[in-house]
């Protein structure tokens, strides 16, 4: 439909006449490497053309797409190898009307050595033919390279023109603009504009000479208004498009319509991420002084594993650059940070090296943050509002409860000391004995979130971990209408309700170790009838008289093979406050047991077995590992 478009948009402009004497035939060898660089001495006589030496990479070049006598070249630059690696497609620079692919070989080799497949294109340049003759031969190219042997996931990606193109390539590929699409993985836009008509485009000025987009459409941009639009990634951004990086020049006229694509991405939830060279020259990708730079920030992006201790320093630097489907490997070490994991990351596994050798920790009282926050979206350790997320091998500590030394009261001008309501999702700070207005009393066993996510927050994972904290609600994933949450193998320790999930929740071959007289685990299944909190094959030790559980609103507890010390209290999960419940008390054991001898509320009180109870029937459709 869109290529019928175009179509029709040519055809409509034909009175006007598209303007061919831009098309002379003969290649235009204006723009080298050479010559960019000669252009640079006169300002920096230190800078130097990249050279990249490789003794891994080969090269391999084809015929990928043939018009009469024309053939169209396309270089393939990997190890030798027969396995399947992740793929790059790249277009070169030089305003549609010049440059060649042989200018980026040195990035090809540099990239070719970190794995990947990189494919050098050649187009039809405007001295040979019109838009949308290029883009129709990138798009070419792209299926061509996708039906390829040994091709992973394909990412696109190219210089100045050819960053334009690989935009624009990467946004219409929902779309069949220039041919069938093929699925892209990411995009690379090196200092490429987003619109050829905006006002930070210095394209369609021909006022001095015919600009390089004029030659490109063949029409100025108030003849070919509709054309110019139409081949601007910006008029294109919708749900199902790929991530993007944008490595851009200090040339803000380069990027034009970076930040409004970014917005309207971001309005999507689709991630992107730009980085800018400071006082770079639009050729920077060119020269040495920036090569290193350039490869490793397009191999990070394209990279599915990133590393904490070597790529980045801190958790949070990682988490900040990842984008859906990566891996965040974390090097043993004590991590003194407390991380964000916003709504537009999602579908990201974070692995540490040993359960024991990777800490995140820090030190933070709810009540302290609340006192000067609207919510809770900073009171954890680790702060959650992304989803399809996934935590192995790590340790996430609370400090607070465990380095203060007495209860203090703090000026608080927020909700403490007040007649607060609790809102669907928004649940506001307890009031304490003897609180007065304008203060707020910090207990040293109050509210200490290891782990707090926040609604939107779902299809959680936490396995082979440890989350410790020194007060109550450690693990506090809440979202009561759509929360799901899973837990195998971990170590939650902390004061009341320290595991307190909404929603959905099951926890396999867990030990809970609780320092609270009230209740060790708590649930609110409020939101839909259905919601329930499994436990299976878990342990539970505490101090003397440490309580089970309790709930305050519509709770279901399962309670499967699950074993208590002998400091547990003879009191069985029960009801806090006296808030009428549709539902009524729904708590059902199944094979419990205490050491030294069971309490009577531990018998069986349902026909439910262990194995009724699966990661399949507690979440059914809606999260399917």
């Amino acid at each position: 439909m869109r290529n019928l478009l175009i179509l029709l948009m040519l055809s409509s402009l034909s009175l006007l006449a598209q303007n061919k004497s831009g098309i002379t035939g003969k290649p235009d060898t204006s723009f080298t490497n050479y010559s960019a660089w000669q252009n640079l001495l006169k300002e920096d006589p230190t800078v130097r053309l990249a050279n990249f030496q490789s003794s891994k990479s080969k090269v391999q070049s084809s015929v990928y797409k043939v018009i009469g006598s024309r053939k169209l070249a396309i270089d393939e630059y990997a190890i030798s190898t027969s396995r399947m690696l992740p793929t790059l497609v790249f277009f070169h620079g030089g305003g549609w009307r010049t440059g060649h692919r042989s200018q980026h070989i040195p990035l090809a080799k540099a990239l070719a050595d970190r794995g990947y497949r990189v494919f050098l294109v050649e187009y039809r340049l405007s001295t040979e033919a019109l838009y949308p003759a290029a883009m129709v031969d990138v798009q070419a190219a792209l299926q061509w390279v996708s039906k390829r042997k040994n091709v992973g996931e394909i990412y696109v990606a190219g210089y100045s023109a050819g960053g334009q193109m690989a935009a624009l390539l990467g946004s219409v590929q929902d779309e069949n603009t220039y041919g069938k699409g093929v699925k892209v993985a990411g995009v690379i836009d090196i200092d490429g504009i987003l619109a050829f008509i905006h006002p930070e485009s210095g394209e369609g000025d021909d006022s001095k000479r015919i600009s390089a987009a004029t030659h490109y459409f063949g029409f100025n941009k108030v003849d070919g208004e509709a054309i110019w639009k139409e081949a601007s990634a910006l008029s294109h951004v919708s749900k199902g498009d790929p991530p993007v990086l944008f490595l851009n020049s200090g040339v803000e006229r380069m990027h034009a319509g970076r930040t409004d694509f970014i917005q309207k991405m971001t309005a999507l939830g689709i991630h992107t991420e730009y980085f800018t060279f400071e006082n770079s020259p639009h050729t920077f990708v060119l020269m040495n002084h920036w090569f290193d730079q350039v490869v490793e920030r397009m191999d990070r992006f394209m990279r599915k594993r990133l590393v904490v201790g070597v790529d980045f320093k801190t958790i949070q630097a990682a988490v900040d650059l990842a984008r859906p489907g990566q891996e965040i490997f974390i090097n043993n070490g004590n991590y003194q940070e407390k991380v964000f994991i916003d709504s537009l990351k999602h579908h990201l596994s974070f692995v540490g090296e040993s359960r024991d050798g990777v800490v995140l920790r820090e030190t933070i009282a709810r009540d302290i943050w609340r006192c000067s926050n609207p919510d809770d979206y900073g009171a954890g350790v680790l702060n959650i509002k992304g989803h399809d997320l996934s935590f192995r091998n790590m340790t996430i500590v609370n400090e607070y409860g465990f380095t203060a030394t007495k209860d203090v009261t703090i000026p608080c001008l927020n909700e403490a000391g007040k007649e607060t309501t609790t809102t669907v999702q928004k649940y506001a700070l307890p009031r304490e004995k003897g609180e007065k207005e304008g203060e707020k009393i910090v207990r040293v066993d109050g509210h200490q979130f290891a782990v707090r996510t926040m609604p939107g927050a779902t299809r959680l994972s936490f396995e082979h971990c440890t989350i410790r904290s020194g007060g109550g609600d450690t693990v506090s994933p809440w979202d009561v209408n759509v929360g799901m949450y899973y837990l195998n193998d971990c170590l939650i320790e902390g004061g009341v309700d320290l595991y307190c999930p909404r929603g959905y929740a099951l926890a396999e071959n867990c030990t809970f170790v609780c320092h609270n007289t009230s209740a060790a685990i708590w649930h609110d299944g409020s939101g839909e009838q259905g919601a329930k909190t499994v436990l299976k094959n878990c342990r539970f030790i505490g101090d003397p008289g440490y309580k089970l559980g309790r709930y305050h609103r519509e709770a279901q507890f399962y309670l499967l093979n699950c074993s208590f010390d002998k400091n547990m209290a003879d009191a069985p999960i029960y009801q806090s406050g006296d808030r009428v419940l549709n539902w009524g008390h729904r708590v059902y054991y199944v094979d419990c047991h205490k050491d030294g001898g069971d309490f009577a509320w531990h018998k069986n009180n349902t026909i439910i077995k262990a194995s009724d109870l699966t990661f399949r029937t507690v979440f059914g459709e809606k999260w399917i590992k």
